[in-house]
């Protein structure tokens, strides 16, 4: 079976690896369409949430301009389970270019608390415009009802998979609040039309094609020094984390123009802890894209005169622009660390990344302060 996976963002590319894993398949994460298909499964992470909305759409139109001659069996579309995104603008384009008269859209993720019941998305038990989200630097979410939050009135909302035995609408959101309401709908199986939405729903689509294999019982890789954690996430939970860390292990970036000291500092630190943070300043009012553009600058400065083994990167935009920068394009997912944090090989590099969602928790074996 050969799967295709566009996610918009780079840690919710991982986080598809990471589950791809644990059903033995083979899996790959790429920038673009142009390389030679060598896995089961081929993520392409397009990075378009880091984009404005018709810069995103360009972006899309470019990449799907190639033709490759290459029919997939699947092809599945990852958003956040957050509603963060171009959502209904790069739904609709896909729908276009695979020609699907059909769309599901299932952002929900039972396990983290984020459901819909009575057309309201929920995130741990709260409206999710009553939540952290509702501060985020480029896509706040302000309102709760979800077909308000994707602006997507005319989509329709769907309680029970069995009503599409009789209509079916272009665009259907299910009114997921549990787990059995997640496997119900994945029930509908991948021929209906374009399935997209969260991690959890390509989850239980990807059981009832695949039989799942046992995990293994290696202990999971602990971080090799010297080992760079990139904290690029504003969220509330990150913050806290970082606050309860020695502050001598720990290099924030202020200023535009001082990312060649960010670095030195960060090497002097590097020999002497051999585990080093970096992170924004909480002082920093710049716009998002501005501060990965800058934080990117200082670890290609970094990567020139020294030899990281790990790279450990919280928040998917910051990761993307990283790993510009240092010109890596392919990354193959090898350990899942905890759900959406995920360990990968560079190809024909000495150099291990792991990527982490911002607003997933930790895993202990991974935060070694």
């Amino acid at each position: 079976m050969a799967i295709l996976v566009i996610a918009d963002d780079l840690t919710g590319a991982a986080e598809i690896g990471g589950m791809v894993l644990r059903y033995g398949l083979s899996v790959e994460i790429v920038h673009t369409l142009t390389l030679p298909i060598s896995k089961d499964v081929r993520i392409l992470n397009t990075n378009t949430r880091s984009l404005k909305a018709d810069e995103a759409l360009l972006h899309l139109q470019g990449v799907f301009l190639v033709d490759q001659g290459f029919k997939w069996d699947w092809i599945y579309l990852k958003f956040d389970s957050a509603l963060r995104g171009h959502i209904k603008e790069e739904i609709s384009f896909y729908r276009t270019i695979f020609q699907k008269d059909n769309v599901i859209f299932c952002p929900v993720n039972p396990a983290l608390g984020r459901i819909i019941e009575d057309g309201v998305y929920w995130v741990n038990g709260r409206p999710i415009a009553e939540t952290d989200f509702a501060q985020d630097p480029e896509f706040p979410i302000t309102k709760s009802h979800i077909l308000e939050v994707l602006d997507a009135k005319s989509w329709h909302m769907a309680d029970d998979v069995k009503t599409l035995s009789t209509a079916k609408p272009s665009y259907i959101v299910p009114a997921v609040k549990d787990e059995a309401g997640l496997n119900s709908w994945a029930s509908i199986g991948i021929s209906f039309g374009i399935c997209a939405g969260g991690a959890a729903f390509f989850d239980a689509l990807l059981r009832r094609q695949i039989e799942r294999r046992p995990v293994s019982n290696n202990l999971a890789p602990l971080p090799q020094t010297p080992v760079l954690y990139v904290c690029g996430s504003r969220h509330e939970s990150s913050i806290e984390r970082i606050a309860t860390v020695n502050t001598d292990k720990v290099v924030y970036w202020a200023h535009i123009g001082e990312e060649e000291e960010v670095a030195k500092t960060i090497r002097r630190k590097m020999d002497k802890y051999g585990k080093v943070i970096l992170a924004v300043a909480p002082t920093v009012r710049c716009d998002a894209a501005i501060v990965r553009e800058h934080i990117a600058q200082v670890l290609a400065i970094l990567y020139q005169e020294y030899a990281l083994h790990e790279l450990i990167i919280e928040g998917g935009a910051t990761a993307r622009a990283i790993l510009e920068v240092l010109g890596i394009d392919t990354l193959v997912p090898i350990w899942e660390y905890g759900q959406g944090v995920i360990r990968n090989h560079v190809p024909e590099v000495a150099l291990t990344v792991t990527l982490k969602p911002g607003s997933y928790p930790w895993t202990e074996e991974l935060w070694v302060f």
